[in-house]
């Protein structure tokens, strides 16, 4: 299951990719901002702050007193001396080209999915946590390979499940799909899969939407034939594609992007890092309300 066929875009119009906090410091937001922030989140499904200026450290810190501890990512202190120390902080994660590299570290990223790195080893968590991702573009392309702007697509799998025929919502109301850790994940072979409903409830919105995830989840009962399994999961997938809009986020310098991952699906598109730089800072966490539960 690749996820990566291109469709005609529609028009869209949606709720997905709000601005908030104008001129706003995220380093010095009261908690009064930050819940605006989060309740601007979780109503929006994805949104940005623009012209942010901040050190991976100051990320970290924003992500903590925000969201709260658990923050999921490479737990290595060790910096890299020819990158940037300001790039560089634990859980936070580099992508792009930061030294200049031809072949881009988040090439993985550049099929359709939903971001679940370690949800499935921690054993209190299911899929559809409140995994929330900021992507912070600390030095942006001014241009895919197609020529546009840089940019990052989501679709909206709420409005993707609303738009499926009523007979389709109630066949899927009773399919799960089993799921397993990334490919890229080194500690792939060792973590237990998770059963999690096709249809699922949004902990906080209680709104329904679709839960596809990546990297080859498969219906439950048909763990024996995954050929069969990917092919029902990557034909109800062309289906959302063909009815669904896609938001593109055109990307500009300084911006961070918050999305949820149980409303949305996500991915990057390439550029030629032969002709520029990118630099995007990534940190994943839970959010607190579930984390304490």
């Amino acid at each position: 299951m690749t996820y990566n066929q291109q469709h005609k875009q529609l028009q869209y119009k949606s709720r997905l990719g709000v601005e908030v906090l104008q001129d706003y410091n995220l380093t010095d937001l009261t908690e009064e901002q930050r819940f605006e922030l989060k309740k601007s989140l979780w109503e929006h499904g994805v949104i940005v702050v623009r012209q942010q200026n901040l050190t991976a450290l100051q990320l970290k810190e924003f992500t903590r007193q925000t969201f709260g501890e658990l923050i999921i990512g490479s737990s290595s202190e060790t910096l890299d001396p020819d990158i940037s120390p300001d790039w560089q902080s634990k859980y936070v994660s580099i992508l792009g080209n930061p030294k200049g590299e031809t072949e881009p570290v988040e090439q993985f990223a550049w099929i359709w999915h939903q971001d679940k790195d370690s949800i499935p080893r921690i054993e209190r968590l299911d899929m559809n946590a409140l995994y929330v991702v900021m992507l912070y573009g600390v030095e942006v392309p001014p241009e895919g390979l197609d020529g546009q702007p840089h940019t990052t697509e989501f679709i909206d799998m709420l409005e993707a499940y609303n738009k499926l025929d009523k007979e389709q919502q109630k066949l899927l109301e009773n399919i799960s799909l089993s799921h397993k850790a990334p490919v890229f994940s080194k500690e792939a072979i060792d973590i237990p899969k998770k059963v999690h409903p096709i249809v699922s409830t949004h902990k906080i919105t209680g709104q329904k939407g679709l839960y596809v995830g990546s990297y080859g989840a498969v219906p439950v009962g048909m763990e024996n034939e995954p050929e069969k399994g990917k092919q029902f999961v990557q034909d109800l997938f062309e289906t959302v594609l063909t009815r669904t809009p896609i938001y593109s986020h055109v990307w500009q310098k300084g911006d961070v992007l918050f999305w949820d991952n149980s409303q949305v699906m996500h991915r990057g598109l390439p550029y030629d890092a032969t002709k520029y730089k990118r630099v995007a800072l990534r940190l994943g966490v839970v959010d607190n309300l579930e984390a304490e539960s």
